[in-house]
């Protein structure tokens, strides 16, 4: 008798977090137990670990409710990363979170219930609540209301790459993440604005929905780190913004036009991003465009994965 098809692939990456991995990994199990109706498998990607990362999940895996793949991808790089997982899972559905984050008891059902009921591909994102109340409210998405991404709004930060799910249909129609872009790649950040933005323009529904729900434990809790990170988010959308500038299809160049205009409001009193986080438009428009001439700069040679 074949074996019978995976409902969900939850795929996480994950490099050097040996030490903080039994927490996201608990809540997995948990969640999978409550949904001991379907048919799940978690494919974790060690992108290049030099710690015990692998012997973690190996470890938990013993006892893990729910089939377990353990890849090693040595090339650094989340997209690449998150490549690797796609290619090994076996579900209908293919869900992302990240390391550092812990999904809530429902997350499995709920992302089922979501999907049942679909006649076409839907490309979902979920709530990212804040885990650790002594972090900065960066990287999360507690809104409640739910959302469809129009061409008036950005991809950027629309949905997460931390907490998002999309049909095996989504991969077969848009392919694989831009291994350019993301974490440990030479644009940083992106690979899931870039996604999300080439489901959009391959006519693929794109919804937020609080419905299903990870908690995020960023750690992140100096001034200057949150800086940091929004640099990488600035950089990362710029490359983007000169990847599609020429596409006529994109809605990039009007993206940048809006940061653009919020930057030159900024200088003159009619606008202010955040103060108390001490991020402006100015410096992000500023990373934008170091991040574009990069793009250009980047060896035109190099193909996305």
């Amino acid at each position: 008798m074949p074996p019978q098809p995976v409902d969900i692939s939850l795929i996480i990456s994950s490099r050097n977090r040996a030490y903080g991995l039994t927490n996201c990994l608990d809540a997995i199990s948990v969640a999978a137990r409550q949904a001991s109706y379907l048919r799940l498998e978690l494919v974790f990607v060690d992108n290049g670990s030099t710690d015990s990362t692998s012997d973690v999940v190996r470890e938990w895996a013993l006892n893990a409710p729910l089939k377990t793949t353990l890849i090693y991808e040595a090339t650094p790089g989340l997209a690449v990363a998150r490549n690797s997982g796609m290619g090994a899972a076996t579900g209908r559905v293919l869900a992302f979170t990240d390391d550092d984050c812990e999904v809530f008891p429902d997350y499995f059902s709920s992302i089922a219930a979501l999907f049942a009921a679909d006649r076409e591909p839907v490309m979902r994102g979920g709530r990212i609540e804040l885990g650790d109340a002594r972090d900065l409210p960066v990287t999360i998405k507690p809104e409640l209301e739910p959302a469809v991404l129009t061409s008036d709004l950005h991809a950027g930060g629309f949905i997460h790459g931390a907490n998002m799910a999309f049909p095996r249909a989504v991969a077969d129609k848009v392919g694989f993440f831009d291994s350019r872009f993301g974490a440990g790649s030479p644009f940083r950040s992106g690979e899931d604005t870039d996604y999300v933005h080439r489901a959009f323009n391959a006519g693929i529904r794109v919804e937020y929905l609080p419905d299903f729900a990870v908690k995020h434990f960023h750690g992140r809790r100096e001034l200057g780190d949150v800086k940091k990170l929004q640099s990488g988010y600035a950089f990362g959308n710029g490359a983007l913004y000169a990847k599609y500038l020429f596409d006529r299809q994109s809605n990039m160049r009007g993206m940048l036009r809006w940061d653009i205009r919020q930057a030159v409001l900024e200088a003159i009193g009619k606008r202010k991003l955040d103060g108390e986080l001490g991020l402006t438009y100015r410096s992000q428009l500023r990373d934008n465009l170091v991040g574009m001439i990069a793009y250009w700069r980047s060896p035109r040679t190099q193909k996305p994965a």
